[in-house]
């Protein structure tokens, strides 16, 4: 029991640069959105979804990279489930959330979409560099479709959803230590990323290794719902100030860049080879509570507090039966 006293802490300090240089890169991107003066949609899709998502990403690379692929995976699957239960539908167990028809219609079908794409092409049990490359690929012209219908919006909107960007990218990570926007925070976040996602991820692999639980659900259950925990705490705050849409707007844009650029990123790196246990219960998890959310939403355009405890029991229940699957 000792020796996991050292892991705990250095898993504790590699969450904390993670979250902080989070923060301060976000802080060093925000003059950059008023600049750019678009909409919430837009300027959330290709910045607060990529913010978000930062943590996982290289927490998953840096696993593959150390030769731990498993690791990389859980987090990425398990990421993606972690946002529906814990960001989206624990919220709305919460309070009710209210729901924009434009995110559900663009972002939750999408989102469903990108997800039924990845277990297609992983039901042979691989995803090769060249689809890789595709599912990246397919970001683009998502992010293009999404800039285009932001230019067809009126000015008072645009200039509203706008402010509610600002709201959304100042909520991001942890609240203390805030720096004015520059090179030196844009700087010292990046090294606090890096230096982090190394820490924390060898944390997790030394903490499979001591006690003897498998490299899969290290990643699914501390992976995926570390980093996140920031996240998390930014939505609950979003969600009682009644700003519904950042809720799942950020699930959604983060669901979808995970998908596409961070699966994307770690098959082309490396193929990635997917047991059968991926196959018939992870990956169907994943669509399942994809499809569930977006079922949610289009019914009434709102998540009741039924809904969302739907989601987030569900997610628990998914999470419980990994631990019995998977424990050594």
């Amino acid at each position: 029991m000792l020796e996991f006293i050292p892991l705990a802490i250095a898993s504790a300090l590699g969450l904390l640069m993670l979250s902080k240089g989070s923060d301060w890169l976000t802080d060093s991107i925000t003059p950059l959105a008023r600049h750019l003066g678009t909409s919430r949609s837009a300027i959330g899709l290709i910045l607060v979804s990529m913010l978000v998502s930062l943590p996982e990403i290289l927490v998953a690379i840096i696993a593959v990279v150390l030769g731990h692929p498993v690791i990389g995976l859980g987090v990425i699957f398990g990421s993606i489930m972690v946002n529906i239960g814990l960001m989206t539908g624990l919220n709305a167990f919460i309070k009710p959330l209210h729901i924009d028809r434009q995110i559900i219609i663009r972002d939750g079908v999408f989102s469903v979409v990108f997800a039924v794409v990845v277990m297609a092409i992983a039901y042979d049990g691989t995803i090769s560099r060249f689809e890789g490359l595709a599912l990246f690929l397919l970001f683009v012209p998502y992010i293009i479709t999404v800039w285009e219908e932001e230019r067809l919006k009126s000015p008072e909107s645009r200039e509203k959803e706008f402010a509610t960007t600002m709201v959304e990218l100042d909520m991001i990570g942890m609240q203390f230590g805030k720096m004015r926007a520059g090179i030196i925070s844009f700087m010292l976040g990046a090294l606090l990323l890096l230096g982090g996602s190394q820490i924390f991820t060898d944390s997790l692999i030394r903490i499979a290794q001591t006690s003897g639980l498998s490299d899969l659900l290290i990643g699914l259950t501390l992976g995926a719902i570390g980093p996140s925990i920031p996240n998390i705490v930014a939505a609950y705050k979003a969600g009682q100030k009644g700003m519904d849409n950042v809720v799942v707007g950020e699930t959604l844009g983060s669901n979808i860049f995970t998908l596409l650029v961070t699966l994307g990123v770690l098959s082309f790196i490396e193929p990635i080879t997917l047991s059968p246990e991926w196959i018939n219960f992870e990956i169907p998890m994943m669509v399942l509570m994809s499809f569930a959310l977006l079922l949610f939403m289009v019914t009434k355009r709102r998540l009741s507090r039924f809904e969302g405890g739907v989601l987030f029991f569900g997610y628990i229940l998914i999470l419980i039966v990994q631990i019995l699957k998977y424990a050594r």
